[in-house]
């Protein structure tokens, strides 16, 4: 076994789940949903909004900051994220010289992007603001973050649709491997709730229409297997990486080891890139798994399922192909929070440090297809998937295994 290990030394949020730890752990324990109901294009919508208490974080910052107002949601979330994955870091003793930042965005900054583009069309003149520009390209994201945490490192923004926040990771990773930087700050952002976006979601035919019930969103739902119960959500989740010696481990206890990734790409067989057999994401879990640094199994995947009937079959296709008779606990996370794009693998992966900090076997409140049981968490992978035919994949373990 390698000494060289890559571990996560920090973590920050900000979900419908709200922003501290002890708090989102509650809801998790919570059989109750995050989503609400509110109007887009004069219908109404389940969706996950970020809890009032994490509303106030935003605010507080564009106070702090002035100049924040102009910022896109999105934005703020990540550096409000950041910001706690950074410090705690720190706290673990950080002591390398390069830190970077790779983040990532499905749709960027979504909301301020659609109201200048709304202005524009509405403006005799055809002028925009001067500030359009660098407001709303996707490397801005990244670039504040960087500046409002007064790091000097290599900056990197990352778009690849809903994989993207891990695929942020597995770049960090390859940087902090190549001795190109000591520590990176990699995650996901996304704020898609506007008129626009909803109307893209409504037009796929894949939105919820479960309005009246307990859960809007079902993953994996025995009975209403077959439908689409797609929800969107907003929410942001960073990491800090940062690589550690064998020795290294008690002294700094790291929230957990990154044991390995796995990608794959095919070539798109629909506009969603989603083949039903799950070829695709079947591909990136055996890449991982072939690649892990421990043999013990894994214990929990933490599923990309969206709740769409299509998707959720592929991905279960998967897993039989994968684990065959022997499957690991299977969740997936969105029937809480709705689905977050760009965020969502990596507020997947937020939930996975803590079930393994708490030994915590998620399991979903409604009669499911899979068949959970309380288990050691000692391991565990998490999924994503996204259009265009790409597939991520990584897992983490509980520092104890290595130890």
């Amino acid at each position: 076994m390698t000494n060289d290990l890559i571990t996560i030394t920090g973590c920050g949020s900000i979900s419908p789940l709200g922003f501290q730890r002890d708090a989102i752990f509650a809801k998790y324990l919570s059989n109750e949903n995050c989503l609400v109901e509110k109007y887009f294009n004069g219908k109404k919508y389940a969706v996950g909004c970020i809890s009032k208490n994490a509303e106030e974080q935003l605010s507080n910052l564009i106070i702090d900051n002035p100049k924040y107002k102009r910022l896109d949601r999105t934005i703020l979330m990540a550096i409000h994220a950041a910001g706690l994955a950074f410090s705690e870091s720190n706290r673990r003793g950080y002591a390398g010289k390069i830190t970077g930042v790779n983040l990532g965005s499905s749709r960027g900054s979504t909301a301020l992007f659609e109201q200048l583009h709304e202005e524009f069309l509405n403006d005799n003149s055809k002028r925009t603001s001067p500030y359009a520009s660098p407001l709303t390209t996707l490397g801005f994201v990244s670039n504040q973050v960087a500046a409002h945490l007064n790091i000097a490192g290599p900056v990197i923004d990352t778009s690849v649709t809903c994989s993207t926040g891990i695929q942020a990771i597995c770049n960090a990773i390859a940087w902090i491997k190549a001795g190109m930087a000591d520590r990176f700050l990699a995650g996901g952002t996304e704020a898609p709730l506007t008129n626009f976006t909803l109307a893209q979601v409504e037009a796929l035919g894949i939105y919820s229409d479960l309005l009246a019930i307990e859960y809007p969103c079902t993953p994996l739902s025995s009975v209403n297997e077959g439908l689409n119960t797609f929800v969107l959500g907003e929410g942001a989740a960073v990491f800090a990486i940062e690589k550690m010696k064998m020795q290294e481990l008690k002294e700094k206890q790291p929230l957990c080891i990154i044991e390995s990734v796995g990608f794959s790409f095919e070539k798109p067989v629909s506009l969603t890139g989603i083949a039903e057999d799950g070829s695709l994401l079947a591909a990136s879990m055996k890449m991982a798994m072939e690649n892990m640094i421990t043999d013990n199994d894994i214990d929990l995947v933490l599923l990309h399922c969206p709740g769409t009937a299509k998707g959720d079959r592929a991905e279960m296709n998967a897993v039989k192909d994968v684990f065959r008779n022997v499957v690991p606990n299977l969740f997936s996370n969105k029937w809480k929070i709705g689905h977050t794009y760009a965020a969502s693998a990596a507020l997947s992966l937020e939930l996975a440090l803590l079930c393994l900090q708490n030994n915590f076997s998620p399991d979903f409140p409604y009669k499911a297809i899979v068949n959970n049981h309380p288990k050691n968490i000692r391991k565990v992978m998490i999924n994503a998937t996204g259009f265009g035919g790409n597939a991520t994949s990584i897992i983490v373990s509980n520092p104890g295994l290595i130890e």
